[in-house]
């Protein structure tokens, strides 16, 4: 079974998503994620891929995370679409419009940082500590769901 973590930069949430499931060491399953909006060439970005590191390694999985950022591409969602899980509304909004999305989807609402109530940007480290809870949470539901 192939499942698709799809958030915006592939640098926090679907990088959580891909690292946790991979860490279950289920076996037949092959996750991966991408972003609908990658920018490795920004600083700012790679800084924040480097902080989801810590939080990975502070849960002790971060040898399940890969290397850097991956582009969504239809070749991808072509590729690994069994379960396509999109990290919010926004995310499908804007992988619609670079790519035709598989007719199920799942839709979490994991709110990103810099979205809704995480905008203070003092309360980075707590936010991704949030996040990562969350993700876990709806990652080992979908297991429960899906996996058997």
């Amino acid at each position: 079974m192939n499942i698709h973590f799809i958030c915006r930069g592939n640098v926090l949430r679907s990088i959580i998503a891909e690292s946790y499931l991979k860490s279950l060491e289920l076996k037949n399953i092959h996750a991966i994620s991408s972003g609908t909006n990658v920018n490795w060439g920004d600083q700012q970005e790679k800084e924040y891929f480097n902080n989801t590191l810590a939080v990975l390694q502070r849960h002790g999985i971060k040898q399940f995370a890969k290397d850097v950022p991956t582009q969504l591409t239809q070749q991808r969602i072509d590729a690994h679409h069994d379960i396509v899980v999109f990290m919010n509304q926004r995310v499908i909004v804007e992988a619609s419009t670079i790519v035709t999305l598989p007719d199920t989807i799942q839709k979490w609402n994991i709110v990103d940082i810099g979205e809704e109530h995480r905008t203070d940007t003092d309360n980075r480290e707590s936010y991704e500590e949030e996040i990562y809870q969350e993700i876990t949470q709806k990652v080992d539901e979908l297991v429960k769901k899906f996996v058997r």
